[in-house]
């Protein structure tokens, strides 16, 4: 099974780009195109989080235009610049504008793909719930091979400005998926940075962005702001997995 993962658009309307001086649209689109010409082919796309960059009706009606070109089926978990409401209705065609949590189970070639939500309104770190935690266990008490989905990582990865930015209290989060040796991976975005950290049976991979990458050392303007974006381009995860084993690698655009 082929995964491909696109973290982080951070998609806004033409008339609002560019995103931290770049063209988020752009970017997404150029990817999309990419994937479809991938081969192998992907079995499926997940996106980690933040499709949008401020949560707008606008913005997502702009991502479901660019999406009706992508050739595979894609799924989505929520980010922290998403707004899950919104999200609801627009992205998953809802009658109404629904907060309450978004997540699911996908069960594929013989592997079990899960998707949490770690968005936690008005925070930037993310967090999740004791009736989230007690749905995972039991979604990984089966015997299918897992991989888990979710925009915030779960752990520090050594970077002081990125780890103020993680899932938060995430020490029952950890315990079950060192308790369950069916998980393989945990795949996340929201540092726009690749990252792997190794737990006890599973891996977490961190995606760059597709949207922007950030730097592990922001630039300190003489004005006192703050510089956390790059000129590097936009980026995406493929997986592929077999069994019990699995192989990943980054697939850089040209811009």
């Amino acid at each position: 099974m082929r995964i491909v993962q696109l973290s982080d658009p951070h998609i806004v309307p033409a008339a609002q780009q560019p995103v931290h001086g770049q063209d988020t649209l752009g970017r997404l689109q150029a990817a999309i195109d990419a994937v479809n010409r991938l081969s192998p082919a992907p079995d499926l796309v997940v996106m980690t989080g933040d499709q949008s960059n401020d949560g707008s009706e606008t913005s997502y009606l702009t991502l479901k235009n660019l999406l009706a070109n992508l050739r595979f089926p894609c799924h989505m978990a929520v980010g922290n610049h998403d707004y899950r409401p919104v999200f609801r209705r627009v992205m998953l065609d809802e009658a109404v504008a629904n907060p309450a949590p978004y997540y699911y189970t996908l069960d594929r070639c013989g592997h079990r793909i899960i998707v949490l939500d770690t968005y936690d309104e008005g925070e930037v770190e993310g967090r999740l719930d004791d009736v989230q935690l007690d749905w995972l266990e039991q979604e990984l008490s089966h015997d299918l091979p897992a991989t888990v989905c979710m925009h915030h990582p779960p752990v520090p990865v050594g970077v002081p400005w990125m780890d103020k930015l993680i899932l938060k209290d995430g020490g029952r989060f950890l315990r079950i998926c060192n308790d369950h040796a069916s998980l393989r991976l945990i795949l996340c975005g929201h540092l726009h940075y690749d990252f792997r950290i190794e737990l006890d049976h599973a891996t977490v991979l961190i995606a760059p962005s597709v949207g922007l990458q950030f730097r592990k050392d922001p630039v300190i303007n003489p004005d006192g702001t703050r510089v956390i974006a790059t000129d590097e381009p936009a980026a995406f995860r493929i997986v592929d997995i077999d069994g019990p084993s699995w192989k990943t690698s980054i697939h850089q655009l040209s811009l």
